[in-house]
């Protein structure tokens, strides 16, 4: 999601036109006293934002009675609600559609966690501008940010393992 958000940006330029300033949420309010904050919101965010797809699918297979044409209205409106709040232009609705499927796609495949997950680190790259200038003065928060993500990422990753070693006989005998 984060690589089509970039294609987005660029995607008129390919075609001639300029590219529309990206100017980010969380760029109103950026400092190390104000990250708790912020990362509270976007953590109740990404609950929130994930839990309407899933309620709405529940609806949608109910009234429609089957699987895929319920998955195929719910993307359908997704990508229309999100066309609309973000005032795209015609260009930018297929980067939309595309967005919303692979959110439905989570929901669908992976679960609800997943997309939690995937729109909670959508959004931390969204409000917490990336660098790699440490000095800058917006580093702090991306520095923050940045080490929350791979501790979770590092704590859900030996979660999978499920109490096997990292590096077990197994992983270091031929077959």
């Amino acid at each position: 999601m984060i690589l089509i958000q970039i294609l987005s940006n660029a995607a008129p330029r390919w075609i001639g036109q300029p590219s529309w300033l990206a100017i980010t949420p969380g760029s109103l309010a950026i400092g190390a006293h104000l990250f708790f904050g912020r990362f509270a919101e976007q953590l109740s965010a990404a609950l929130f934002q994930a839990f309407i797809p899933l309620f709405l699918l529940l609806l949608f297979v109910i009234v429609l009675r089957r699987e895929r044409l319920a998955f195929v209205a719910l993307w359908l409106l997704v990508t229309l609600f999100t066309t609309l709040i973000s005032q795209a232009s015609l260009l930018m609705i297929p980067f939309t559609a595309l967005s919303a499927f692979l959110v439905l796609f989570a929901l669908k495949r992976y679960g609800l966690l997943a997309v939690i997950s995937t729109l909670f680190f959508f959004h931390l790259s969204i409000f917490y501008p990336i660098t790699t200038k440490l000095s800058a003065w917006y580093a702090t928060d991306f520095t923050i940010a940045l080490i929350i993500c791979l501790a979770l990422a590092l704590y859900g990753f030996y979660t999978s393992l499920g109490g096997q070693p990292l590096f077990g006989s197994k992983f270091l005998q031929e077959d």
